[in-house]
């Protein structure tokens, strides 16, 4: 008898062991995915190990297997325990976040009301018990219902106790039944050529008799015998016709239908375009030099390319990726901005046609599962995409590209896993023994200090192609500004930038404008009596959006009309404070009414294909200014660009983080590396109350060193990274008291010796309300000279949350552990 542990994609900290049947002992073996019984329901599970023996007698038996092949290789499930371990989260999370989304089956358990209408209504007089009378109700409406839909309409911590107690009275049926999985492999219908008419004469010959009775029929019959086999679906598309013809034509002999798989791609695998002839100067071909020398070595090697904008460092990419590719092996891309992967995607294409697969939230879950088997089949070489790209499952990886690697977009912040890409792609580059690349004009310090300490390769790239100058950065102080110019209009665009903007669209010249903030204001004020709207759910204020005249809360979403007259007071004059994208494009369309605008946010990018289409639009000239947040900072390439303008310099400067100063340096850095990109020059402008802040002076000057050297010593002094490490542990929930208890629960929990750290906290979270849920932080301080890799503080975490588990307010609140947060908000 075999048994096999198995991970649970649920939040539970360890695996279980379940029989294997004697008919799937022969096949299974670790990175499977089976079906399991979890008390009554039965759920997708993931094998993780096999043994000979076990313990215990009462094991239950494996249900089924779902896989003809392992859904995991094993550098993928070595991966997700190193993930598990290092981030503190349950491995069976860990393996659900690295397949695609819809492919798990799980049983759901319907309950079914059973009673009359008139007996309901009796049982809810008579029995005082409010979560039953909820839900009697719901299922007087609805007749039968998931207890998960139950769960989304009545909240409430019985609601299990309540259901069974309804089934022990008569009042309820429940039956558990196994849903199949939402994503699947697609078919369509195709039609060929029957074997009697394999013969080109004979087919000709009846194509000639048909098209005397049957003429529709022969039209058909004449295009299948051109392409011996076709899509119904395209030949519908040519003839003009009805289904009933194909089954004619079938009925007659003189074609069969049969199924075939349809790959569903957001992106055309072939190339739209030629790739463009590049001439590497000496320092791209050094880079390419050391690169392939350790490529030719087949062991782990790390790299950092540190070159400015416009440097050339994809070109890097893509010869480096030549290489592997002729070798037989593959590659992964990640890129941190969804509205890059286009530009990325068509330039890889161009270089490699039919091999690229790319994996992105925008696309549909066919389509990112069609990308995901093409890779784990071998069809397709190359993956692309965010972060989650780097669990693409790939067989004997080459080589590892992290574009962009300062990026923030490269955490996971929101479910578990809590990873960062970039880190997590150096451990699989090293598990695979090859090399690993982390590119970057404004590398984060964690990775430039690796360099220093020899951890890293560094290679640097100091000029642009073609020796084209870096743009001119010019510092606006617009306090000065208002002085200067007093009762004109210069809160959002200084006059210098007025100017600039002028001349340029004068010379038929293109302009990036970048405004951090999207919507109208970040709040409404009443002038009267200072009231301002905030969120119902969160503790924060509702920024104004002009279409549609509504507030919107950018945590959870919620939405209201904006107010003709204060709520409080009933005062008509209302103030619209803050800057945000929309505000900004309905000045330029005041102050430049020539000018050709189109803004890339969040709001105008929810649709597929927008951030592409927008792109593309802004490329081909159809407009002549883009402004946008962040978005239109980094990795974007046109050569007709010549000003940027950064509105306001102090948006992501001010927030309470020690990263604020790294971030400001590292967006006005991008930013302004977007103009001049070809023969033309360029000019930045940078508007700021804050002129004598120094991460604004180095990014004037695109000085990362000076940033470095300046920044570094600070960070070490406070034991901050790279010099220290820190956990994040952030406790919600409903109850504002609860919540504030159990983070003193937790912190008391935390048995951390002084030498190796220090706990800041429990105290409220800067932001204490999200989602109608209140939050508590505690923030673990280590330097890592005495806990060199951090495994002693996740050690005692671990141990904490273990003893938390067990007290009274475990099932009121929510614990997350962040390790190495790149955020304290």
């Amino acid at each position: 008898m075999k048994f096999a542990e198995i991970a649970i994609p649920l939040p539970v900290y360890q695996t279980y062991t379940y029989q294997i049947p004697s008919d799937l002992q022969a096949s299974i073996c670790p990175g499977y995915r089976v079906v399991v019984p979890w008390g009554k329901r039965k759920i997708t599970g993931y094998v993780v190990s096999l043994s000979d023996e076990s313990q215990r007698s009462d094991l239950k038996p494996i249900y089924d297997m779902l896989d003809d092949s392992p859904a995991l290789q094993p550098d993928l499930l070595e991966m997700a325990s190193w993930i598990s371990v290092y981030y503190i989260c349950p491995i069976g999370e860990v393996i659900k976040a690295m397949l695609p989304a819809g492919i798990n089956l799980e049983s759901n358990v319907h309950v079914e009301l059973v009673k009359s209408h008139d007996e309901v209504q009796r049982y809810i007089r008579e029995n005082r018990a409010p979560t039953q009378h909820k839900i009697l109700r719901l299922l007087l409406e609805h007749k039968k219902l998931t207890i998960h839909h139950i769960r989304k309409s009545i909240r409430g911590s019985n609601l299990s106790f309540s259901v069974n107690r309804l089934i022990q009275a008569g009042f309820l049926s429940q039956q558990v039944l196994l849903a199949t999985a939402q994503t699947k492999p697609k078919y369509e219908t195709w039609l060929r050529i029957a074997s009697p008419y394999q013969d080109i004469m004979k087919l000709d010959e009846e194509v000639e008799k048909l098209s005397r009775s049957a003429p529709a029929q022969a039209s058909c019959l004449k295009i299948l015998a051109e392409r011996r086999e076709i899509s119904q679906k395209d030949l519908l598309q040519k003839v003009k016709s009805g289904v009933s013809i194909f089954s004619a034509l079938v009925e007659k002999g003189f074609a069969e239908k049969f199924q075939k798989e349809v790959f569903r791609s957001y992106y055309p695998l072939s190339a739209t375009s030629a790739p463009e002839k590049i001439d590497l100067n000496e320092y791209q071909r050094r880079a390419i030099f050391h690169i392939e020398e350790a490529l030719g070595k087949n062991s782990f090697k790390p790299f950092l390319i540190h070159g400015v904008t416009g440097s050339g460092k994809t070109q890097i990419y893509i010869e480096a990726i030549r290489q592997v590719v002729e070798k037989g092996k593959t590659a992964i891309v990640l890129v941190p901005e969804i509205s890059l992967t286009p530009q990325m995607v068509r330039r890889f294409m161009a270089n490699f046609p039919n091999q690229v697969a790319v994996l992105h939230s925008r696309m549909s879950p066919g389509e990112r599962y069609d990308s995901w088997r093409g890779l784990r089949q071998g069809d397709l070489p190359i993956a692309i995409g965010p972060r989650s790209a780097i669990f693409a499952p790939l067989k004997n990886i080459g080589l590892i590209v992290v574009d962009e690697e300062h990026e923030a977009s490269y955490k996971q912040l929101d479910m578990p896993p809590l990873y960062h890409a970039r880190d997590v792609a150096v451990y699989r580059a090293k598990l695979n023994q090859t090399v690993v690349i982390l590119g970057s004009a404004t590398p984060s310090l964690e990775s430039y200090h690796n360099t220093r300490i020899q951890k890293y390769h560094l290679i640097e790239l100091p000029q642009r192609i073609d020796n084209i100058p870096m743009p001119n950065v010019t510092i606006i102080d617009m306090l000065k500004q208002r002085k200067r110019y007093p009762g004109k209009n210069v809160t959002i665009f200084s006059k210098e930038l007025q100017e600039k903007i002028i001349e340029t669209l004068g010379l038929k010249q293109q302009i990036i404008l970048l405004q951090n903030r999207r919507g109208f204001s970040t709040y409404i004020k009443c002038k009267d009596c200072g009231f301002i709207e905030e969120c119902d759910n969160c503790n924060i204020t509702l920024t104004y959006h002009l279409s549609n005249h509504i507030l919107r809360c950018h945590y959870c979403n919620f939405t209201k009309r904006a107010p003709q007259a204060c709520p409080k007071c009933g005062g008509i004059d209302i103030l619209f404070q803050g800057i945000g994208t929309q505000k900004v494009e309905q000045e330029i369309l005041r102050l430049f009414p020539e000018a050709k605008v189109v803004r890339m946010d969040l709001d105008t990018t929810t649709k597929k294909f927008s951030h592409d289409t927008i792109l593309r639009d802004f490329g081909s000239g159809k407009y002549n200014i883009l402004l946008g947040t962040q978005m239109v900072a980094k990795g974007l390439d046109f050569e007709n660009v010549t000003l940027v303008g950064v509105i306001s310099a102090d948006t992501s400067l001010m927030f309470p983080d020690f990263r604020a100063s790294e971030r400001t340096f590292q967006l006005l850095t991008q930013v302004a590396g977007r103009a001049g990109r070809k023969n033309l020059i360029g000019e930045v402008i940078i508007q700021t109350y804050s002129p004598d802040n120094m991460s604004l002076k180095f990014a004037r000057e695109h000085n990362f060193k000076g940033f470095f050297f300046h920044e570094a010593p600070v960070r070490k002094e406070l034991s901050y990274p790279p010099f220290g490490r820190l956990a994040y542990i952030l406790v919600r929930g409903d109850d504002q008291e609860h919540v504030r208890r159990a983070a003193e629960v937790f912190s008391q929990n935390l048995l951390i010796p002084e030498h190796l750290g220090k706990i800041l906290g429990p105290i409220p979270a800067p932001l204490s309300k999200i989602q109608q849920k209140y939050r508590w932080q505690l923030i673990i301080k280590s330097d890592k000279r005495t806990d060199p890799s951090g495994q002693i503080v996740r050690t005692h975490l671990l141990d904490a949350l273990r003893k938390f588990k067990s007290s009274k307010y475990a099932k009121e609140v929510r614990i997350l552990i962040d390790i190495d947060p790149i955020s304290l908000l």
